[in-house]
Order: structure tokens, then sequence, then C-alpha cells
């Protein structure tokens, strides 16, 4: 795979303690799984919103389902409980 080489402007104490802490060699793997691990988790929180838009939306047709089977629910409840 190869890379590509890109300027950011990071603040100079987030810098510097990255450096001391990540050995020289390792720096560009450990940017690139915390970029990825960010995208992934973008992904996953647009994903969880959308399931959350489209309960939202289907509420009228999850009441009315459970209105229509209620009934039913109720007697297999009292049949063998």
């Amino acid at each position: 795979m190869g890379l590509t080489k890109r300027t950011y402007a990071l603040p100079p104490d987030a810098i510097e303690a990255f450096e001391r802490t990540v050995a020289s060699g390792h720096r560009s793997a450990i940017i690139a799984d915390l970029i990825r691990a960010w995208l992934e988790e973008q992904r996953r929180e647009e994903l969880r919103m959308s399931v959350i838009e489209g309960c939202k939306e289907m509420w009228d047709v999850y009441l009315e389902t459970e209105q229509e089977f209620h009934p039913l629910e109720e007697e297999v409840d009292h049949k063998y409980v």
C-alpha cells in the first residue's frame, strides 16, 4: 500500500506528547489507525442516527401493529400463564 504525505497543523503539546510516546517509524501507522477508527465511529454514529430516524418515522406503524396483535398476545398469556 502506498503512502500519501499531507501537512496538518496540530497543537504543539499534542505533537510533543505523541512523539515522546510513539517511536519513530511507527507514527504513521498509529495515525492511520486513529483516522480509520474515527471514520468508523462516524459511520456507526450516522447509522445509529438513521435507525433512530427510521424508528421515529415508523412509530405509527409499530403502534398500529402492536394494537392489532395485542388481543392475541393477551389470549396466549391467559391460556398459558
